[in-house]
């Protein structure tokens, strides 16, 4: 019989596997049932015994294994297989096939291409024309000629960049990671496999860092490591990159330059390998777009930077304006957002290729925080005239969805807990603001990378980590930066259980306790203080459930009871007054709300004019909101909010948030509907609320 994808994956998974392999930790990496896992065990446990090998073990409650026995033998078995029983799909073999193109030196045709990924002539076919596709977006192309086969043709920069996007889907693909003994001797010269290098290569990368001032993520040293396992081999192969003269000139005045001279001067002494200044600038470009856990140089100083610190502010302005919410501790945010923002710039500018693994899932978490980013990113398209990817936009909106969570712990905690992240400072604040959502008795003491809590000592209760992490004494939780409903209630239920576990330990039984007692004294109701005793050193729950609540969409704020028309006001503060009316009717305001707004239109200029003719007036929850509410004021006469033409206001719509996130599912239809020139023109025609209403239904969805 025949092992499918996925069952051969879980296959490779279990006979690489050093500990027991959950049924839980496959649905999370797979995205299937539990049902579906069980079937596809079987369907192993069918193969093995067609190949006369002990199947699947397992401890039950706890997870499956295989024997030594089976574990020495699967390999070998599948190499003498005529055909590799993993099936590919269409990306991966793209991935292949275009790795296969950089890395092999010898004349390559369709039938080695066949034997590569296992798929007919014509399946080949059509994959050769979205690899062209894919190289074009490089300016590259892929020539055929009979005598040489099939070749790249173009500037040995991007072959560079195109190999590295290649071989960076690969480290986030899940189950081409489980498939790396397969896919890495592809990349060898002679009988050496250049990904044996990558052990030294970290070490290398890692020994550049007190000259960079930085500790790199874990995921950009082994992708960096990676850059380099391609030059080497790029180079075995007299393959040599030439930079454009004003982007090396532009490099090597930067504190990354010295970087790359360390690291060029350590790869001559283990590779015996020289590199000219070409190729330490192509370093240096990659050293620059690296992301990073934190930093210890100084956030201002060439120009450039300067230019970059500017964006910052204009971003986090664009971002309170469209998301209705005045960030606390902005220095902080615009500091942690330049870390980012640097290397995105550099990225950018020097195309580095980057791919974000947790992008759909911030998409489907966070789609209103994604939405809101994806507008209030104008400075830096502007600056870079380009478009910022997608990729780049979830990283960002990481940044900002972690300090809309920012709040106050109580002051009574039951435990503390330490972050493990290798993802970088926007992934690690967005995991760390969740789950002091969640666990609102449990203080987060703070985010380390896996290289810290390796060397250091935390006085912590638990440990949650973003990749698989073992520790001696404590217990340690494998979580998702990006949390789903399952991923929460996952979360609570370890919670419990090592609380459980912990107090077991730590406490003596009632039983124990009586029996010392009543060697020292007499008991009147022994009965009664078991009771007492139990109740006492019951442990006490993290939290008792995870809080659901929808988000209330643009039809649950603006209705009949918050729509009003009105001639015109005298002025702006009135308009804000009269608009907000509808809300300090219904108490979910108070008046000192409507003062708040008015001073910050006062103090801060007229920010709450959104775009022409629109202000939504706004200020902080704690400002005097009761329950989350909007209220729309429709004005036949525009209120000037100041002398520029652009602040003339027909339409306000008051804005009450009772946080910074439970409003924004609403807002974001709001915006939805106010960016249609059509929705306007019927807002300001309108002679009913009727007309209004059936306009805001149509966009509450």
């Amino acid at each position: 019989m025949s092992l499918d994808e996925r069952s051969t994956f879980l296959l490779t998974k279990l006979v690489n596997a050093t500990e027991l392999v959950t049924v839980d930790h496959v649905i999370d990496q797979l995205g299937i049932s539990k049902r579906t896992v069980h079937y596809d065990l079987q369907k192993i446990n069918d193969w093995l015994n067609e190949n006369n090998l002990p199947i699947i073990q397992t401890k039950q409650g706890m997870g499956y294994y295989l024997t030594e026995e089976t574990k020495q033998i699967v390999p070998k078995l599948m190499k003498e297989l005529k055909e590799w029983q993993y099936h590919y799909s269409q990306p991966e073999r793209i991935t292949l096939i275009g790795v296969e193109l950089l890395t092999n030196d010898k004349p390559i045709f369709m039938q080695n291409f066949m034997e590569r990924t296992q798929v007919s002539r014509g399946t080949v076919a059509k994959d050769l024309k979205l690899v062209k596709k894919v190289l074009n977006e490089e300016a590259l192309t892929l020539q055929f000629e009979r005598s040489t086969g099939y070749v790249v043709e173009g500037k040995e920069e991007n072959k560079r960049r195109i190999l590295s996007r290649f071989l960076s889907e690969v480290l986030t693909n899940g189950q081409l990671i489980e498939m790396t003994n397969f896919l890495y001797p592809l990349l060898k010269n002679g009988d050496e496999h250049t990904y044996s290098h990558l052990i030294p290569m970290k070490q290398i990368i890692m020994n550049a860092e007190p000259i960079l001032k930085v500790e790199l993520t874990d995921d950009t040293i082994h992708v960096l490591a990676i850059q380099l396992v391609v030059l080497l081999q790029r180079l075995k192969g007299e393959h040599r990159i030439q930079l454009d003269p004003d982007e090396k000139h532009a490099v090597c005045s930067t504190r990354e330059f010295e970087a790359a001279k360390s690291i060029a001067k350590d790869l001559e002494i283990q590779f015996k390998f020289s590199l000219s200044i070409d190729e330490i600038g192509f370093i240096t470009m990659h050293l620059l777009g690296s992301r990073i856990n934190y930093s210890e140089v100084g956030t201002v100083g060439s120009l450039e930077s300067n230019k970059l610190r500017k964006v910052v502010t204009e971003i986090v302005n664009e971002f309170q304006v469209y998301a209705c919410v005045l960030f606390e501790q902005r220095n902080e945010l615009e500091d942690a957002l330049f870390l980012h923002l640097k290397p995105t710039y550099y990225r950018l500018k020097y195309h580095v290729p980057i791919t974000n693994e947790l992008t759909d899932s911030v998409k489907q978490e966070y789609p209103d925080v994604f939405s809101i980013t994806k507008r209030a990113v104008w400075p830096i398209e502007l600056m870079m005239s380009q478009k910022l990817p997608d990729d780049e936009l979830a990283y960002l909106a990481m940044h900002f969805g972690a300090w809309m969570q920012k709040e106050e712990l109580p002051e009574v905690t039951f435990g503390k807990a330490i972050i493990v992240c290798e993802k970088g400072i926007g992934t690690s604040n967005i995991l760390r603001g969740q789950l002091e959502k969640l666990l609102t008795n449990v203080e987060i003491i703070g985010t380390v990378s896996r290289r810290q809590f390796m060397q250091s000592h935390y006085d912590v209760d638990y440990v949650f980590s973003t990749s698989p992490l073992e520790h001696d004494t404590l217990p340690v939780l494998t979580v998702n930066p990006i949390l789903t409903q399952q991923g929460k209630e996952k979360i609570l239920h370890w919670m419990e259980e090592v609380q459980t576990t912990s107090h077991e330990e730590a406490i003596p039984s009632p039983d124990v306790i009586v029996e010392i007692m009543k060697k020292h004294g007499t008991i009147t109701n022994e009965k009664e203080l078991r009771n007492e005793l139990q109740q006492l050193f019951a442990p006490s729950p993290t939290t008792l459930s995870i809080e659901r609540f929808e988000r209330p969409m643009l039809n649950d704020l603006l209705h009949e009871e918050t729509i009003q028309f009105a001639t015109d006001t005298p002025d702006w503060k009135e308009a804000i007054k009269t608009a907000a009316m509808p809300l300090l009717a219904t108490e979910q305001i108070t008046s000192s709300y409507i003062d708040a707004m008015i001073k910050n239109v006062e103090d801060l200029g007229p920010y709450v004019v959104i775009a022409p003719g629109i202000a939504i007036p706004h200020a902080r929850p704690e400002e005097g909101v009761n329950t989350v509410g909007m209220s729309l004021l429709r004005l036949d006469q525009e209120v000037p909010f100041s002398t520029k033409e652009k602040h003339q206001v027909k339409l306000l719509i008051v804005l009450a948030a009772v946080d910074n996130e439970t409003h924004l599912k609403a807002l974001a239809q709001l915006s939805d509907l106010l960016s249609e020139e059509e929705n306007l023109d019927m807002i300001y025609r309108a002679e009913e609320k009727e007309e209004i209403i059936k306009l805001v239904s149509k966009y509450s969805n």
